[in-house]
Protein backbone atom coordinates (compact mmCIF):
# COMPACT_ATOMS: atom_id res chain seq x y z
CA UNK A 1 0.00 0.00 0.00
CA UNK A 2 1.23 3.53 -0.92
CA UNK A 3 3.13 5.32 2.39
CA UNK A 4 0.69 7.75 1.92
CA UNK A 5 -2.57 6.41 2.34
CA UNK A 6 -0.76 4.56 5.19
CA UNK A 7 -0.25 7.97 6.58
CA UNK A 8 -3.77 9.35 5.92
CA UNK A 9 -5.04 6.15 7.88
CA UNK A 10 -3.11 6.88 10.92
CA UNK A 11 -3.91 10.27 10.95
CA UNK A 12 -7.54 9.13 10.79
CA UNK A 13 -6.84 7.07 13.40
CA UNK A 14 -5.12 9.71 15.37
CA UNK A 15 -8.54 11.36 15.36
CA UNK A 16 -10.79 9.09 16.33
CA UNK A 17 -8.69 8.37 19.55
CA UNK A 18 -11.12 11.75 20.57
CA UNK A 19 -13.86 10.19 19.58
CA UNK A 20 -16.13 8.23 21.13
CA UNK A 21 -17.33 5.63 19.30
CA UNK A 22 -21.34 4.46 19.05
CA UNK A 23 -21.19 1.08 17.55
CA UNK A 24 -21.77 -1.91 20.43
CA UNK A 25 -18.85 0.04 22.51
CA UNK A 26 -21.14 2.32 25.07
CA UNK A 27 -18.44 4.01 27.67
CA UNK A 28 -19.36 1.41 30.70
CA UNK A 29 -18.44 -1.44 28.49
CA UNK A 30 -14.95 0.39 27.32
CA UNK A 31 -14.25 1.09 30.23
CA UNK A 32 -14.77 -2.49 31.86
CA UNK A 33 -12.51 -3.78 28.77
CA UNK A 34 -9.72 -1.19 29.21
CA UNK A 35 -9.83 -2.39 33.14
CA UNK A 36 -9.56 -5.67 31.88
CA UNK A 37 -6.72 -5.22 30.45
CA UNK A 38 -4.90 -3.06 33.49
CA UNK A 39 -5.71 -5.69 35.38
CA UNK A 40 -4.25 -8.69 32.98
CA UNK A 41 -7.57 -10.79 33.09
CA UNK A 42 -7.52 -14.07 31.74
CA UNK A 43 -9.88 -12.77 28.78
CA UNK A 44 -7.78 -10.07 27.98
CA UNK A 45 -4.56 -12.24 27.73
CA UNK A 46 -6.22 -14.49 25.22
CA UNK A 47 -7.52 -12.05 23.13
CA UNK A 48 -4.24 -10.11 23.10
CA UNK A 49 -2.72 -13.48 22.19
CA UNK A 50 -5.25 -14.33 19.15
CA UNK A 51 -4.39 -11.04 17.52
CA UNK A 52 -0.93 -11.75 18.20
CA UNK A 53 -0.83 -15.03 16.44
CA UNK A 54 -3.92 -15.17 13.45
CA UNK A 55 -3.52 -13.09 10.74
CA UNK A 56 -5.42 -15.04 8.49
CA UNK A 57 -8.68 -14.65 11.18
CA UNK A 58 -11.91 -14.51 9.28
CA UNK A 59 -12.73 -12.00 11.75
CA UNK A 60 -9.60 -10.22 12.08
CA UNK A 61 -10.91 -6.45 11.04
CA UNK A 62 -13.47 -6.28 14.08
CA UNK A 63 -10.50 -8.31 16.09
CA UNK A 64 -7.53 -4.90 15.09
CA UNK A 65 -10.65 -2.30 15.86
CA UNK A 66 -11.27 -4.12 19.57
CA UNK A 67 -8.05 -4.05 19.64
CA UNK A 68 -7.10 -0.35 18.96
CA UNK A 69 -10.51 0.78 20.82
CA UNK A 70 -9.00 -0.42 24.17
CA UNK A 71 -5.65 0.03 23.66
CA UNK A 72 -5.14 3.08 21.05
CA UNK A 73 -2.40 0.95 19.02
CA UNK A 74 -2.64 3.29 15.78
CA UNK A 75 -0.69 0.77 13.90
CA UNK A 76 -3.26 -1.85 14.43
CA UNK A 77 -5.34 1.05 13.53
CA UNK A 78 -4.12 1.24 9.86
CA UNK A 79 -3.64 -2.98 10.14
CA UNK A 80 -8.09 -2.76 10.36
CA UNK A 81 -8.35 0.28 8.12
CA UNK A 82 -6.44 -1.79 5.30
CA UNK A 83 -7.89 -5.15 6.09
CA UNK A 84 -11.37 -2.86 4.97
CA UNK A 85 -10.18 -1.91 2.08
CA UNK A 86 -9.32 -5.61 0.75
CA UNK A 87 -12.41 -7.05 2.42
CA UNK A 88 -15.49 -4.54 1.44
CA UNK A 89 -18.14 -6.85 1.69
CA UNK A 90 -17.74 -7.74 5.13
CA UNK A 91 -20.06 -5.01 6.00
CA UNK A 92 -20.72 -5.90 9.64
CA UNK A 93 -16.40 -5.66 10.31
CA UNK A 94 -16.24 -2.60 7.85
CA UNK A 95 -18.70 -0.86 10.01
CA UNK A 96 -17.44 -1.23 13.20
CA UNK A 97 -13.64 -0.58 11.63
CA UNK A 98 -15.19 2.68 10.57
CA UNK A 99 -16.67 3.32 13.54
CA UNK A 100 -14.07 2.58 16.30
CA UNK A 101 -11.04 3.38 14.50
CA UNK A 102 -12.27 6.67 12.70
CA UNK A 103 -11.21 5.20 8.99
CA UNK A 104 -13.70 6.07 5.94
CA UNK A 105 -15.92 2.72 4.50
CA UNK A 106 -14.70 1.55 1.57
CA UNK A 107 -17.04 1.40 -1.55
CA UNK A 108 -18.85 -2.07 -1.90
CA UNK A 109 -18.21 -3.52 -4.81
CA UNK A 110 -20.66 -4.97 -7.53
CA UNK A 111 -19.38 -8.69 -6.63
CA UNK A 112 -20.28 -8.55 -3.25
CA UNK A 113 -23.35 -11.18 -2.45
CA UNK A 114 -26.43 -9.79 -1.46
CA UNK A 115 -27.45 -9.96 1.97
CA UNK A 116 -30.43 -12.23 2.63
CA UNK A 117 -33.35 -10.03 2.38
CA UNK A 118 -35.48 -9.57 5.93
CA UNK A 119 -32.71 -11.39 8.24
CA UNK A 120 -31.71 -10.10 11.55
CA UNK A 121 -28.38 -9.73 10.13
CA UNK A 122 -28.90 -7.90 7.06
CA UNK A 123 -31.33 -5.46 9.55
CA UNK A 124 -27.72 -5.11 11.46
CA UNK A 125 -25.75 -4.86 8.73
CA UNK A 126 -27.18 -1.76 7.33
CA UNK A 127 -27.97 -0.09 10.48
CA UNK A 128 -24.48 -0.60 11.35
CA UNK A 129 -23.26 1.03 8.30
CA UNK A 130 -25.09 4.10 7.95
CA UNK A 131 -24.80 4.38 11.71
CA UNK A 132 -20.74 4.53 11.07
CA UNK A 133 -21.30 6.61 7.96
CA UNK A 134 -23.40 9.01 10.37
CA UNK A 135 -27.05 8.56 8.71
CA UNK A 136 -29.76 8.08 10.42
CA UNK A 137 -31.15 5.48 7.82
CA UNK A 138 -33.97 3.11 7.51
CA UNK A 139 -35.81 3.39 10.77
CA UNK A 140 -35.18 0.26 13.21
CA UNK A 141 -37.32 -2.13 13.69
CA UNK A 142 -37.00 -6.38 14.77
CA UNK A 143 -39.69 -8.75 14.34
CA UNK A 144 -39.57 -11.34 16.85
CA UNK A 145 -40.59 -13.78 14.13
CA UNK A 146 -37.13 -13.88 13.03
CA UNK A 147 -35.84 -14.70 16.31
CA UNK A 148 -38.43 -18.12 17.12
CA UNK A 149 -35.83 -20.58 16.21
CA UNK A 150 -33.54 -19.51 18.61
CA UNK A 151 -30.63 -20.53 16.18
CA UNK A 152 -27.13 -18.46 17.69
CA UNK A 153 -25.92 -16.30 14.74
CA UNK A 154 -29.78 -15.02 14.14
CA UNK A 155 -29.88 -14.67 18.29
CA UNK A 156 -26.48 -13.46 17.97
CA UNK A 157 -27.11 -10.75 15.31
CA UNK A 158 -30.25 -9.39 17.24
CA UNK A 159 -28.51 -8.48 20.32
CA UNK A 160 -26.00 -6.61 18.29
CA UNK A 161 -28.89 -5.07 16.37
CA UNK A 162 -30.82 -4.11 19.58
CA UNK A 163 -27.73 -2.87 21.52
CA UNK A 164 -26.55 -0.47 19.12
CA UNK A 165 -30.36 0.94 17.84
CA UNK A 166 -30.53 1.99 22.23
CA UNK A 167 -26.92 3.13 22.52
CA UNK A 168 -27.18 5.31 19.23
CA UNK A 169 -31.15 6.47 19.09
CA UNK A 170 -32.01 5.18 22.90
CA UNK A 171 -34.97 3.09 21.34
CA UNK A 172 -35.85 -0.06 22.99
CA UNK A 173 -37.23 -2.35 20.19
CA UNK A 174 -38.38 -4.95 22.58
CA UNK A 175 -41.10 -2.72 23.79
CA UNK A 176 -43.54 -3.60 21.32
CA UNK A 177 -43.19 -7.35 22.02
CA UNK A 178 -42.21 -7.17 25.84
CA UNK A 179 -43.05 -9.98 26.79
CA UNK A 180 -41.67 -12.28 23.84
CA UNK A 181 -38.42 -10.81 24.76
CA UNK A 182 -38.71 -11.17 28.32
CA UNK A 183 -39.16 -14.83 27.83
CA UNK A 184 -36.33 -14.55 25.58
CA UNK A 185 -33.53 -16.15 27.95
CA UNK A 186 -35.05 -18.76 29.52
CA UNK A 187 -36.26 -19.88 26.18
CA UNK A 188 -32.66 -19.84 24.49
CA UNK A 189 -31.95 -22.04 27.05
CA UNK A 190 -34.71 -24.40 27.06
CA UNK A 191 -34.57 -25.02 23.64
CA UNK A 192 -30.75 -26.52 24.07
CA UNK A 193 -30.60 -29.93 23.50
CA UNK A 194 -29.18 -31.88 26.78
CA UNK A 195 -25.55 -32.14 25.17
CA UNK A 196 -25.71 -28.78 23.96
CA UNK A 197 -25.93 -27.36 27.69
CA UNK A 198 -23.19 -29.27 28.86
CA UNK A 199 -20.87 -28.42 25.69
CA UNK A 200 -22.01 -25.54 23.70
CA UNK A 201 -21.04 -24.35 20.75
CA UNK A 202 -19.11 -21.05 21.28
CA UNK A 203 -21.68 -19.51 19.14
CA UNK A 204 -24.02 -20.54 21.51
CA UNK A 205 -21.77 -19.43 24.58
CA UNK A 206 -21.31 -16.27 22.89
CA UNK A 207 -24.64 -15.07 22.13
CA UNK A 208 -25.87 -16.43 25.65
CA UNK A 209 -23.16 -13.65 27.34
CA UNK A 210 -24.07 -11.28 24.82
CA UNK A 211 -28.16 -11.67 25.59
CA UNK A 212 -27.92 -11.55 29.31
CA UNK A 213 -26.73 -7.43 29.07
CA UNK A 214 -29.39 -6.63 27.04
CA UNK A 215 -31.69 -6.26 30.48
CA UNK A 216 -29.41 -8.21 32.80
CA UNK A 217 -32.00 -7.59 35.60
CA UNK A 218 -34.58 -10.12 34.56
CA UNK A 219 -34.58 -13.59 36.07
CA UNK A 220 -34.39 -15.40 32.44
CA UNK A 221 -31.01 -13.33 32.13
CA UNK A 222 -29.74 -14.22 35.51
CA UNK A 223 -29.88 -17.72 34.76
CA UNK A 224 -28.27 -16.97 31.52
CA UNK A 225 -25.78 -15.20 33.03
CA UNK A 226 -25.31 -17.78 35.36
CA UNK A 227 -24.97 -20.35 32.68
CA UNK A 228 -22.62 -18.55 29.84
CA UNK A 229 -20.20 -17.30 32.94
CA UNK A 230 -19.30 -21.12 34.22
CA UNK A 231 -15.24 -21.26 33.93
CA UNK A 232 -15.92 -24.68 31.83
CA UNK A 233 -16.40 -22.81 29.47
CA UNK A 234 -14.66 -20.12 28.41
CA UNK A 235 -13.10 -19.77 25.10
CA UNK A 236 -9.41 -19.77 25.50
CA UNK A 237 -8.44 -19.72 21.45
CA UNK A 238 -10.30 -19.39 17.95
CA UNK A 239 -12.44 -16.52 16.80
CA UNK A 240 -15.19 -16.15 19.85
CA UNK A 241 -12.25 -15.31 21.66
CA UNK A 242 -12.81 -11.67 20.93
CA UNK A 243 -16.50 -11.75 20.81
CA UNK A 244 -16.00 -13.35 24.66
CA UNK A 245 -13.63 -10.43 25.81
CA UNK A 246 -16.09 -7.88 24.26
CA UNK A 247 -19.49 -9.28 26.02
CA UNK A 248 -18.08 -11.61 29.36
CA UNK A 249 -19.29 -9.67 32.21
CA UNK A 250 -18.36 -10.56 35.45
CA UNK A 251 -20.20 -7.97 37.52
CA UNK A 252 -23.47 -8.84 36.13
CA UNK A 253 -25.98 -10.41 38.19
CA UNK A 254 -26.16 -14.14 38.22
CA UNK A 255 -27.69 -17.25 39.28
CA UNK A 256 -27.20 -20.67 38.79
CA UNK A 257 -29.39 -22.12 36.08
CA UNK A 258 -30.29 -25.30 37.53
CA UNK A 259 -32.60 -23.16 39.91
CA UNK A 260 -35.17 -21.94 37.01
CA UNK A 261 -38.23 -23.88 36.29
CA UNK A 262 -37.08 -26.37 33.06
CA UNK A 263 -40.23 -25.28 30.85
CA UNK A 264 -42.05 -22.29 28.69
CA UNK A 265 -44.83 -22.05 27.00
CA UNK A 266 -45.75 -19.71 24.50
CA UNK A 267 -49.63 -19.17 23.36
CA UNK A 268 -48.24 -19.39 19.63
CA UNK A 269 -48.22 -23.25 20.14
CA UNK A 270 -44.97 -24.01 22.10
CA UNK A 271 -43.86 -25.69 24.86
CA UNK A 272 -40.48 -26.57 25.61
CA UNK A 273 -39.63 -28.42 28.90
CA UNK A 274 -36.99 -31.11 30.29
CA UNK A 275 -36.66 -33.33 32.99
CA UNK A 276 -33.15 -31.62 34.20
CA UNK A 277 -29.94 -30.29 33.19
CA UNK A 278 -27.89 -33.65 32.45
CA UNK A 279 -27.19 -34.92 29.55
CA UNK A 280 -29.75 -37.52 30.27
CA UNK A 281 -32.66 -35.52 31.24
CA UNK A 282 -35.79 -36.04 28.79
CA UNK A 283 -36.38 -33.49 26.89
CA UNK A 284 -39.33 -31.89 24.68
CA UNK A 285 -40.38 -28.97 21.95
CA UNK A 286 -43.85 -28.98 20.86
CA UNK A 287 -45.15 -26.56 17.99
CA UNK A 288 -47.29 -26.60 15.34
CA UNK A 289 -44.14 -28.45 13.25
CA UNK A 290 -44.49 -31.39 15.09
CA UNK A 291 -43.00 -33.11 18.29
CA UNK A 292 -39.37 -33.18 18.79
CA UNK A 293 -37.78 -35.06 22.02
CA UNK A 294 -34.27 -36.49 23.04
CA UNK A 295 -33.96 -39.11 26.03
CA UNK A 296 -37.56 -39.47 26.61
CA UNK A 297 -38.77 -43.08 28.08
CA UNK A 298 -41.30 -45.37 25.37
CA UNK A 299 -44.41 -44.04 25.25
CA UNK A 300 -44.47 -40.86 27.22
CA UNK A 301 -46.87 -39.81 25.10
CA UNK A 302 -49.46 -41.82 26.28
CA UNK A 303 -48.91 -40.62 30.28
CA UNK A 304 -48.62 -37.81 32.34
CA UNK A 305 -45.91 -36.23 32.71
CA UNK A 306 -44.23 -34.22 35.28
CA UNK A 307 -41.58 -30.78 34.33
CA UNK A 308 -40.78 -28.84 37.33
CA UNK A 309 -44.35 -27.34 38.22
CA UNK A 310 -45.26 -28.39 34.90
CA UNK A 311 -47.70 -31.38 35.03
CA UNK A 312 -48.83 -32.56 30.79
CA UNK A 313 -51.75 -34.09 30.54
CA UNK A 314 -52.26 -36.07 26.96
CA UNK A 315 -55.98 -36.17 25.89
CA UNK A 316 -56.38 -39.71 25.38
CA UNK A 317 -60.41 -39.85 25.77
CA UNK A 318 -63.47 -37.73 25.22
CA UNK A 319 -62.83 -36.57 28.86
CA UNK A 320 -60.35 -36.18 31.31
CA UNK A 321 -60.36 -35.33 34.93
CA UNK A 322 -58.12 -32.23 36.01
CA UNK A 323 -56.99 -32.18 39.28
CA UNK A 324 -54.39 -29.40 41.15
CA UNK A 325 -52.05 -30.40 44.03
CA UNK A 326 -50.25 -27.87 44.20
CA UNK A 327 -51.07 -23.94 43.86
CA UNK A 328 -48.19 -23.62 41.80
CA UNK A 329 -48.87 -26.52 39.74
CA UNK A 330 -49.67 -25.27 35.95
CA UNK A 331 -51.63 -27.97 33.93
CA UNK A 332 -51.10 -27.62 30.24
CA UNK A 333 -53.59 -30.58 28.02
CA UNK A 334 -52.21 -31.78 25.19
CA UNK A 335 -52.43 -34.33 22.01
CA UNK A 336 -55.62 -32.68 20.60
CA UNK A 337 -56.29 -31.10 16.98
CA UNK A 338 -55.58 -27.53 16.67
CA UNK A 339 -58.11 -25.48 17.51
CA UNK A 340 -59.92 -28.00 19.14
CA UNK A 341 -62.80 -26.96 20.84
CA UNK A 342 -63.09 -27.96 24.80
CA UNK A 343 -65.97 -27.67 26.99
CA UNK A 344 -65.37 -27.55 31.61
CA UNK A 345 -66.89 -25.54 34.00
CA UNK A 346 -65.03 -23.26 36.19
CA UNK A 347 -66.61 -21.17 38.95
CA UNK A 348 -69.75 -22.97 38.81
CA UNK A 349 -70.14 -21.55 35.23
CA UNK A 350 -70.14 -23.91 31.75
CA UNK A 351 -67.03 -22.37 29.72
CA UNK A 352 -65.35 -23.33 26.41
CA UNK A 353 -61.62 -22.51 25.16
CA UNK A 354 -59.83 -23.57 22.11
CA UNK A 355 -56.25 -25.41 21.62
CA UNK A 356 -53.56 -23.92 20.83
CA UNK A 357 -52.11 -24.50 16.94
CA UNK A 358 -50.06 -27.23 17.96
CA UNK A 359 -52.85 -28.85 19.78
CA UNK A 360 -52.68 -27.59 23.63
CA UNK A 361 -54.33 -25.98 25.86
CA UNK A 362 -53.08 -24.13 29.05
CA UNK A 363 -55.66 -24.20 31.71
CA UNK A 364 -56.50 -21.51 33.64
CA UNK A 365 -56.30 -21.86 37.48
CA UNK A 366 -59.27 -22.07 37.88
CA UNK A 367 -60.19 -25.17 36.22
CA UNK A 368 -60.62 -28.03 38.04
CA UNK A 369 -62.90 -31.60 37.59
CA UNK A 370 -64.17 -32.87 34.05
CA UNK A 371 -62.57 -31.46 30.48
CA UNK A 372 -64.23 -32.78 27.97
CA UNK A 373 -63.91 -32.64 24.04
CA UNK A 374 -66.34 -30.74 22.58
CA UNK A 375 -67.76 -32.70 19.32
Amino acid sequence: MPAKLVAFLLALALCASAQNPKLLLTPQRLKRLQRDRERQTDRWLNFEHRVQTAPGSPERGFELALYYAVTQDKARAAEAAQWALKHPCELRQVALISDWTGSAIPEASSSCPAPHAGSVGALRDSFFLAAAAGNKGESPKLDPELLRTNAPDGLYDAVEYLDAVRSTQHIDLRERNRGFFSSLPQRFLLSMRPEEVEHPQWKAHIAALALATIDPNLEGSQFLQGWGMEDRFTLRDGPGVAYEFLWANPYLPGVSYQNMDPWLYDLSGLLIARGGWSQLACWIQISPSGLQQQNCPPNWQSQVVVFGHLTLIPVNDKCIQVERVDRNESIILWYLKPQTKLIFTASGENRSAEADPAGMWHTPEEVRGKVCVHR
